[in-house]
């Protein structure tokens, strides 16, 4: 496991279960204690976790602190290429859609080549892949710029989305449990998702396998609220998961050129 995925497992674990040990850790993510020791340091110093003897605890406002960007960026990279592209190809000539922030969502708007599609985001990132791109008009929501992420964050972001309608909803997620159902770690971006969901005719969700049967900070959604889910794979038992509740699978591990 490289150290940055290890750094976002153990923040989404403490923030799960509020404390832990250094013990607890290192037999949860089955590395040697000197190791998580280094680990809560160094997370500790970013302001992710709060160190205490022994172990660590989840910070206060636990909501306002994310994995920087550029360390999401480099996790499950090929992953998200493909599901970008996948997802890209959902796209017909004409759509309005949302895309949500986040570095999967990027990889979408790299690939947008149909004509005449108008895209609506809240992050800063995704809003400069596309100023170079003649066949899409770009709105971008207003907001305060949480800067480890690139997106807009507070009301602003909650309101530009609960006035408008889309065709489609590229939605991002930093967790998805099977009974908890999809969340993430910051408490407005949550609620923006929750007014891009009631926006859009279909929601998509875009996430790398890593982010399932696992949860965080803030409920978004149930997965019936999701049409399609496109991932690079998935066990036995979540396929027949989202089967049973409607919710179409793509699965970008076994799709033809990609």
């Amino acid at each position: 496991m490289l150290q940055i995925e290890r750094h976002e497992k153990i923040v989404q674990y403490i923030n799960e279960i509020q404390k832990t040990t250094t013990e607890q850790l290192a037999e949860q993510l089955n590395v040697s204690k000197p190791t998580i020791r280094r680990d809560i340091d160094t997370l500790s110093k970013a302001g992710l976790i709060r160190k205490v003897h022994g172990g660590a605890v989840a910070v206060s406002s636990t909501s306002l602190h994310e994995i920087p960007y550029s360390n999401k960026q480099n996790t499950n990279a090929s992953a998200k290429q493909k599901i970008g592209i996948a997802a890209a190809r959902l796209i017909e000539s004409g759509d309005i859609i949302i895309l949500d922030s986040g570095t999967t969502s990027l990889e979408v708007a790299k690939n947008l080549d149909k004509p005449e599609i108008t895209v609506l985001t809240n992050d800063i990132k995704i809003a400069m892949e596309l100023a170079v791109k003649d066949n899409v008009q770009t709105f971008v929501c207003e907001g305060r710029l949480n800067t480890p992420v690139y997106t807009l964050s507070g009301s602003a972001p909650i309101e530009f989305f609960r006035k408008v309608h889309v065709n489609k909803l590229f939605l991002g997620c930093d967790a998805l449990d099977f009974s908890f159902g999809i969340s993430d770690s910051n408490s407005e971006t949550a609620e923006a998702k929750k007014a891009m969901i009631h926006a859009a005719d279909e929601v998509i969700l875009i996430t790398d396998a890593s982010k399932i049967g696992k949860k965080t900070f803030c409920y978004v959604c149930d997965i019936s609220n999701i049409h399609t889910i496109i991932t690079d794979t998935l066990d036995d038992i979540a396929l027949r998961i989202f089967k049973e509740n409607g919710t179409d699978v793509i699965l970008t591990d076994y799709l033809d050129g990609i």
